[in-house]
């Protein structure tokens, strides 16, 4: 289920945020000692109000389920909120 040339490209509608774009597909992740590790992978850019961007990522090297994990990856991404004045 390998995404042919790369990860596709999205528009994702957040509820508590609005639309971000969104990446997903499976890539070949670097690993820090060499080589690399075959993965379903989504990434949520999410821009904050101050100019940063918050970047939520899943991955995973169950390739399988990709179509499973994507849906997982959506879901926690869509709790994604943002709020000001907590302090612990």
């Amino acid at each position: 289920l390998a995404t042919p040339g790369g990860p596709t490209v999205a528009v994702a509608d957040l509820k508590h945020v609005g639309q971000v774009a969104r990446t997903y597909g499976v890539e070949d992740v670097p690993l820090p000692e060499g080589g690399s590790v075959r993965s379903v992978v989504m990434q949520t850019f999410v821009p904050l109000s101050d100019g940063r961007v918050a970047l939520v990522t899943g991955s995973s090297p169950v390739l399988w389920l990709e179509e499973s994990l994507l849906d997982l990856f959506d879901a926690v991404t869509s709790t994604f909120r943002l709020v000001d004045g907590v302090s612990s």
